[in-house]
């Protein structure tokens, strides 16, 4: 997520520097893409999983592949919002 700097010149070369805020679909779109991020990985792990069950005897893969996939998709959503907490510093 890029934030944007302004740069306003007041009176006498007066010069001041806005950062501007994220507003609510700033917000919305960063929990949406979590939330999209989980399922999207954890869909692909089951899939995954399910391909693996179809030549073997037990069904164990799928159950594991959902597993790898929220791994996955936890780590995802961490680095999203470790970046975004940085950019707000």
């Amino acid at each position: 997520m890029q934030i944007l700097r302004c740069t306003i010149i007041k009176g006498a070369g007066e010069i001041v520097s806005k950062k501007p805020r994220g507003g609510f679909l700033a917000i919305a779109g960063v929990i949406l893409s979590l939330g999209f991020n989980l399922l999207g990985s954890a869909l692909i792990g089951m899939y995954i999983g399910s391909l693996l069950d179809r030549n073997s005897p037990t069904r164990i893969y799928t159950p594991i592949g959902l597993i790898f996939g929220l791994v996955v998709g936890f780590h995802r959503a961490w680095i999203i919002v470790r970046n975004m907490m940085n950019e707000r510093k």
